[in-house]
C-alpha cells in the first residue's frame, strides 16, 4: 500500500517536471511552433508510454492488474498536476509570443468576445477552468495505459509464475 501513496505520485511529479520543463524550453526556443498532430504525438506519446511503464513495473512487483491500472491513473494525475502548473508558467512567460501562433487564434477570438480587459487574466482563468477536465482526462488515459502496461507485465509475470511452478 505504501507504493500507492508514495511511488506513483512521486514518479508522476517527476514526469510532470520533466515534460513541463521540456515544454518550457521548447516554447523558449520555438515560440511560434504550432501544436500540429505530429508534434502532439511526439510530445504526449512518450509521456503516455511512461505511464504504461510505471504500470508494467507495478504489475511485475505486485502481480495485480488492479494495482497496475491504479498506478497508471495516479502517475498520470500527478503528472498533469505539475504539468498544468508549468503550462501556467509557460503562458505567463511567453504570452506575447504565443498570441502569434495559429493555434491560439480561437483563444484570441474568445478573449475579444469575453469582455476581459487583460489577456493574461483571461488565459489564466481559462486554463484554471479547464484544469479539472484535463486532470480527469489524463487520469483516464493513465488508467488505460495502466491496463496496457499491466497486461504486458501480466504476460511476463504469468510466465515467470508458471515456470517456477513447473520446476
Amino acid at each position: 500500500m505504501a507504493f500507492l501513496t508514495r511511488g506513483p505520485l512521486r514518479f508522476g511529479f517527476l514526469v510532470g517536471v520533466i515534460f513541463g520543463s521540456w515544454n518550457l524550453l521548447y516554447s523558449w526556443l520555438f515560440p511560434l511552433a504550432d501544436d500540429t498532430p505530429g508534434a502532439l504525438l511526439a510530445f504526449y506519446g512518450p509521456m503516455f508510454l511512461t505511464w504504461a511503464a510505471a504500470a508494467f513495473g507495478a504489475m511485475r512487483r505486485t502481480g495485480r492488474l488492479s494495482q497496475a491500472v491504479a498506478t497508471g491513473a495516479l502517475v498520470a494525475f500527478a503528472t498533469f498536476c505539475v504539468y498544468n502548473l508549468l503550462i501556467l508558467l509557460r503562458v505567463n512567460l511567453f504570452l506575447d509570443e504565443l498570441t502569434g501562433r495559429a493555434d491560439w487564434q480561437n483563444l484570441m477570438a474568445r478573449f475579444e468576445a469575453s469582455g476581459y480587459k487583460s489577456l493574461r487574466t483571461f488565459v489564466n482563468v481559462e486554463n484554471l477552468k479547464g484544469a479539472p477536465l484535463k486532470f480527469g482526462a489524463a487520469s483516464m488515459i493513465g488508467a488505460v495505459m495502466g491496463l496496457f502496461g499491466g497486461a504486458v507485465g501480466w504476460i511476463g509475470h504469468g510466465r515467470h509464475v508458471s515456470t517456477a511452478r513447473a520446476s
